[in-house]
């Protein structure tokens, strides 16, 4: 699916993805480790702001990080969050201010999960941990409503273990510019493959890691079968209008509400992947974030 209209970045990221170039691109490396270090150095600069004083709780866990607003709200769920960053970059400390603001927004705590990285490890050796340890907090949070969350590859992960590991465990799925296609390049690929932050080589990189595990698994998100409709719980999908993985976004929403699931969009056309990790310095991300809070997680009554 084509957007017959080239959106342009907001001015905001307009000037970032100057910078950018300027600097070359932060994660290009000879290793992973110097692409991960590369990665979080950009964010930390351009992206986060020093966490506030704000009163809001931060527990590390073993293989999560919890973070509670400074006043929860009486009917709120527990979001369970699974990031970003292609199964090769990040970790929940480089999301923890954007996790910080989500959790204030939604006045609702939120537990991110760390995964073990490729080229290192399998995909298939990082899920199985993941799903592992996302299964026993669930475990341990029964009778919580529990929602879950994911951005980039994370929303990828995310619909997995919702449809596959723990059908009928949470209420509702969200998923923040997703890769919901590990095969296919769509038109998207080419009109943002260079300076829109999620760089069209890099997408084929992390694809390397990602269609192997999903071939395996027979996961394709773009071809459920009716079982995996049939255990979708309501869904809502965020996608970005200047991003490579903008058109299998909108393309999944489309045959998903064709066969009739329970699908919100919400689409902001003029701002890239990884908008959200921007939060803290960029008011156009800030302002994202808080429209995501109040339309991809409804409230019980709202869903």
């Amino acid at each position: 699916m084509t957007d017959p209209r080239t959106p342009s970045l907001n001015a905001e990221f307009g000037r970032l993805a100057v910078a950018r170039r300027l600097a070359g691109a932060p994660v290009s490396a000879d290793s992973p480790e110097r692409g991960r270090i590369n990665a979080e150095r950009w964010i930390a600069r351009f992206g986060s702001a020093p966490e506030p004083e704000d009163d809001a709780a931060v527990e590390t866990r073993d293989h999560s990080v919890i973070v509670r607003p400074r006043q929860e709200a009486a009917d709120s769920p527990w979001v369970v969050y699974v990031h970003g960053g292609g199964m090769v970059y990040y970790s929940t400390a480089v999301f923890r201010p954007f996790l910080r603001t989500l959790a204030e927004d939604l006045r609702a705590p939120v537990e991110a999960f760390d995964y073990l990285k490729a080229p290192e490890h399998t995909a298939e050796e990082s899920v199985r941990e993941l799903a592992a340890h996302v299964a026993e907090r669930c475990r341990e949070l029964a009778g919580r409503r529990l929602v879950l969350a994911g951005d980039s590859v994370g929303g990828l992960l995310a619909l997995y273990l919702g449809l596959r590991v723990l059908p009928g465990v949470f209420s509702r799925v969200v998923l923040i510019y997703p890769v919901l296609d590990p095969y296919t390049e769509r038109e998207s690929y080419r009109v943002f493959g260079e300076g829109h932050f999620l760089d069209r080589d890099s997408m084929r990189l992390f694809k390397s890691v990602l269609a192997p595990f999903c071939s395996k698994a027979g996961f394709d998100p773009m071809a459920l079968p009716p079982d995996d409709i049939a255990r979708l719980p309501p869904c809502s999908v965020v996608t970005a209008g200047c991003d490579v993985l903008r058109d299998e976004g909108l393309a999944w929403v489309e045959q998903m509400t064709d066969r009739r699931a329970d699908v919100r969009h919400q689409h902001f056309p003029d701002l890239p992947h990884d908008f959200c990790l921007y939060a803290g310095k960029l008011t156009s991300a800030r302002t994202a974030v808080a429209a995501i809070a109040r339309t991809a997680f409804p409230s019980e009554e709202e869903s």
